[in-house]
């Protein structure tokens, strides 16, 4: 699946950024213990690993788009206007076909579970399946998720980044005067989980619909 190389490289140096705020964190732990504004490279480093995962779903369904058009292979719930369709160049045709689909993703989230489903589904049946069996199949049995556990942390992830994005990570019941807590342990168990789903993305997308 070369098709999906540089995205999945930009994805690993995004993740690989993320930890290196985490060490970044270590580093003026060590400098000026116990100051507030440390957390603040954990902070960073939650946001960027999750806007990055988002970025990648967005990129993986770009490129599957326009290879399975540019192949003629199936793809449901992907409706593009006449006027691209009518296009009579092949190569001008699947490009603008490609510009469609990523102008029609622009405004969705695809940390959001359900978002990202309804992408996957697009191009495979039972996505979310699909990845926990991928995810198990890296586990000891006795650590094997549920689909709904695995769904489930990735919303809460999401929520956690939006309480950073949009609110400023402010608690708002205390006048302002105090962020929300985060953790070293909490930030790391969070990237890595991030990256046990993006690695198996492109391997899902990829899987072919039934004809």
């Amino acid at each position: 699946m070369n098709r999906f190389d540089d995205a999945a490289a930009t994805f690993d140096h995004a993740m690989d950024r993320a930890r290196q705020m985490i060490s970044l964190y270590d580093a003026l732990s060590a400098l000026r213990p116990r100051e507030p504004a440390n957390d603040d490279a954990l902070r960073s480093a939650y946001f960027l690993a999750v806007s990055s995962f988002d970025f990648f779903a967005h990129e993986l369904a770009a490129v599957e788009a326009k290879h399975r058009l540019a192949n003629g292979l199936k793809t449901r719930n992907i409706h593009l206007p006449m006027e691209i369709m009518t296009i009579s160049d092949d190569s001008l045709r699947i490009s603008t076909a490609e510009t469609h689909v990523r102008q029609t993703n622009a405004y969705k989230a695809f940390v959001d579970p359900g978002k990202l489903a309804e992408m996957l589904s697009c191009y495979c049946t039972k996505p979310w399946e699909n990845l926990a069996a991928r995810i198990n199949a890296d586990l000891p049995k006795s650590d094997a998720r549920l689909v709904e556990d695995i769904k489930g942390q990735l919303k809460s992830v999401w929520k956690r980044r939006n309480q950073i994005a949009h609110e400023a990570d402010v608690n708002p019941t205390l006048s302002g005067v105090a962020l929300w807590p985060i953790d070293k342990v909490d930030t790391s168990i969070t990237i890595d989980f991030i990256v046990s789903i993006g690695r198996h993305m492109p391997a899902v997308i990829a899987e072919p619909l039934a004809e």
